[in-house]
């Protein structure tokens, strides 16, 4: 039996997991810009309600949601891998809907949201791994 649905929602998942990372990278690098910091304290002193502190703790939330996405984005790229692997020629469907499944919880929550859809991509793939069944063979009487 063919597993090409599968086998192409895991590329299609994998891809966009690599390319959330880029998202990650971008988060970091606004966290440690000058140019962001200077535009933010201009808001800051526009606003009466902020405070000095509150740029450090914003910045510092890109920072840290930037890691998380990269992380997120690296455990969907070697998760998705080794389910592309194992579907492959259908050698192992029920490793690959595991890993699919796994992979996707993993990186819709250790990227906050953010990787909804190679999530939900690697997660309708592992149902179908567990869900198609190979043809019964006709019995000759």
């Amino acid at each position: 039996m063919k597993r090409t649905a599968e086998f192409t929602l895991g590329i299609i998942g994998t891809i966009i997991s690599g390319l959330m990372s880029l998202l990650g990278m971008f988060l970091i690098w606004t966290a440690s810009s000058d140019e962001v910091r200077a535009e933010v304290e201009k808001q800051v002193q526009d606003d009466p309600m902020m405070v000095q502190e509150d740029i450090d703790v914003v910045l510092g939330l890109f920072s840290t949601g930037g890691w998380a996405i990269i992380i997120a984005s690296i455990i969907g790229i070697i998760f998705g891998i080794i389910a592309i692997i194992s579907i492959k020629g259908n050698k192992n469907p029920k490793l690959a809907g595991w890993m699919y499944i796994v992979g996707g919880v993993l990186v819709g929550i250790i990227s906050l949201g953010l990787g909804f859809l190679p999530a939900l991509l690697f997660i309708i793939a592992g149902i179908m791994c567990f869900v198609r069944k190979q043809p019964a063979e006709p019995t000759a009487y």
